[in-house]
């Protein structure tokens, strides 16, 4: 009798341990099935706002990125890491396809030479007596405008946001020219933030 009571039990379990995973199975098959239906954010699909430059210009852009800052401690043989409470903001990089044509006011280069220049720098031909003027990073700010970074979904609708404060221009690299070659000319710049907010415009 004590046997054919653990045989049952035994029975019993397997059905409920079946019955479980089939529901598993079905839970997994409906989530695969809703994923498979959504669409996934690709790389292709986003828009950089910089003040001067034409969207369409802009081959690609590093999103931001930060780091925790952490200090090292080293107790008997063992080595360990704590937070020193800073946040180091990445610096990110986007690339400039220049155009060649008589209807614009300024090539690509002269735009971001004249975003350093306007309220930056002058060249040393080009000091005006009297008025000097000093690259703080109020000036910096100002010549490079507003910056944001815009993801959009199938629709072109905006569904995510950075926004970038008190960014600013650090590098600006020409691409090399060669004869041997018949790409296109770009211009890759880096630029230098505060820290950046990332603006979520879904549901």
């Amino acid at each position: 009798m004590p046997t054919n009571s653990t045989s049952q039990i035994t029975r019993r379990n397997r059905l409920r341990i079946a019955s479980t995973q089939r529901e598993l199975d079905r839970s997994s098959h409906e989530l695969l099935k809703a994923a498979a239906q959504k669409d996934l954010q690709q790389g292709f699909r986003y828009l950089l706002r910089v003040r001067g430059l034409d969207v369409a210009y802009i081959a690609n852009v590093k999103r931001p990125s930060y780091r925790v800052e952490t200090e090292e401690y080293n107790l008997l043989n063992w080595t360990f890491h704590y937070p020193n409470g800073r946040v180091k903001w990445d610096p990110i990089q986007f690339t400039v396809v220049e155009i060649f044509s008589r209807d614009i006011s300024n090539s690509i280069g002269g735009i971001l030479m004249k975003k350093v220049r306007d309220l930056g720098i002058d060249n040393p031909a080009e000091i005006t007596p009297g008025f000097f003027k000093d690259m703080s990073k109020s000036s910096l700010i100002e010549s490079m405008g507003n910056i944001s970074l815009e993801m959009l979904d199938p629709d072109g609708d905006v569904y995510e946001e950075w926004k970038l404060t008190n960014a600013f221009i650090t590098d600006v690299d020409f691409s090399d020219l060669q004869y041997s070659q018949d790409g296109l000319t770009n211009v890759r710049v880096g630029v230098k933030y505060d820290w950046a907010e990332l603006i979520y415009h879904g549901q």
